[in-house]
C-alpha cells in the first residue's frame, strides 16, 4: 500500500504523518491510535479504506512512534492534545472528514467532535466511551480497571516496565496485546516509556473525577451532534460496555456496534469485524 510520509512542527513538537492513497478521490478519514501502540496499528484499517477509494491520514500521537516525546507531562494534557490535531488537520489541509479513534485516541476523537464538530462528517469511537461516561459513571469495576492509569504516575515506573525487556509490562500492563513483541520493542527505550505513561501523567484521573462531580465538564453537557458510531469488543478487559452503550445518551445520532471477538485492540486481533464496521459506518455517512 503506498504511503506519503510527512512531519509536521506542531506546538513545538514534529508530528509524523502518514497518508494513505493521497490520491483517491473518496472519503478524508483520520484515524487516532491510543495506548501503547503507534499509527502503525491501523494498517489494516487503512488498507481497506484505501480499497473503497478514501483516504486516509494516521498519525503517531504525542509520546508515539517517530513523533515527538516531551518529558513534560503537561505537554499531553488533553487540550493541547486537542489543539494539535486540529492544527494538524489545518497543516493538512484537510476536508471535512471523519475521524476514527481508540483508547487514548478515542478520548481525542470525542473531544475533536464535541469542540470543533464543523469538521466532522462522522465520528467512531473504539472501545472509548463518552467523556462525561467515563468520568462520573463510575463504579467499583470502572476504577478497578483503571488501577494501571494510577501506576503510571508513579515514581521508578519506567524502570519496572523496562526492565528484563519490559517483563511486568508484558505480564500486567498489556497481557491481551495481539502484538506485544511490536510494542515492547520501542517501548524499551525509557524515553518512549515515559511518553507512554505521560498521558496518564498529564490527565490525571483524580482531576477528571473531582471535575465531573464539581460540574465543571460544561462543554460534554451538549449533545454531540457529529453522527457517531461505538465499537467495543468482547474481549476487552480495560473499558466497560456499559460505558459504551451510555455514550448514546450524549449523542443526537448513535449507533452501538458489538463485536463478539477481539480484544481492546480489536484492530489488530478481528480486524475483519472491525474494517467492516468502520467502512460501512463511512459510506453511510459520506
Amino acid at each position: 500500500m503506498a504511503k506519503e510520509e510527512t512531519t509536521l512542527a506542531i506546538n513545538g513538537a514534529d508530528y509524523y504523518v502518514v497518508t494513505h492513497g493521497g490520491h483517491n478521490l473518496g472519503e478524508t478519514i483520520l484515524l487516532v491510535h491510543g495506548m501503547p501502540d503507534s499509527g502503525a496499528m491501523w494498517d489494516s484499517l487503512a488498507a481497506a479504506l484505501v480499497a473503497k477509494g478514501h483516504r486516509v491520514v494516521v498519525p503517531d500521537m504525542l509520546g508515539y512512534g517517530k513523533t515527538s516525546k516531551p518529558a513534560d507531562p503537561k505537554r499531553y494534557a488533553g487540550e493541547r492534545i486537542v489543539s494539535d490535531m486540529l492544527e494538524l488537520i489545518l497543516k493538512l489541509g484537510l476536508p471535512k472528514c471523519h475521524v476514527v479513534g481508540h483508547d487514548w485516541g478515542g478520548y481525542v476523537a470525542w473531544e475533536l467532535v464535541i469542540n470543533a464538530p464543523e469538521q466532522f462528517k462522522s465520528h467512531v469511537a473504539i472501545s472509548m466511551s463518552h467523556p462525561l461516561v467515563f468520568s462520573s459513571s463510575l463504579n467499583l469495576p470502572s476504577l478497578r480497571d483503571n488501577w494501571y492509569m494510577y501506576l503510571n504516575t508513579q515514581d521508578d515506573i519506567v524502570d519496572l516496565y523496562t526492565k528484563d525487556d519490559c517483563a511486568f509490562y508484558r505480564e500486567f500492563i498489556i497481557p491481551t496485546h495481539p502484538e506485544p513483541d511490536e510494542v515492547c520493542a520501542r517501548l524499551k527505550d525509557p524515553v518512549a516509556m515515559n511518553g507512554m505513561r505521560n498521558w496518564d501523567r498529564g490527565n490525571p484521573l483524580a482531576s477528571l473525577y473531582l471535575a465531573a462531580r464539581s460540574g465543571a465538564l460544561t462543554s460534554y453537557y451538549t449533545k454531540v451532534a457529529v453522527p457517531t458510531m461505538g465499537i467495543w469488543s468482547a474481549g476487552d478487559t480495560y473499558l466497560l460496555e456499559e460505558h459504551m452503550q451510555q455514550s448514546g445518551e450524549h449523542c443526537t445520532d448513535f449507533e452501538y456496534r458489538r463485536l463478539e471477538k477481539g480484544s481492546h485492540w480489536c484492530m489488530l486481533d478481528n480486524p475483519e469485524g472491525t474494517n467492516a464496521a468502520v467502512t460501512e459506518w463511512v459510506v453511510k455517512h459520506k
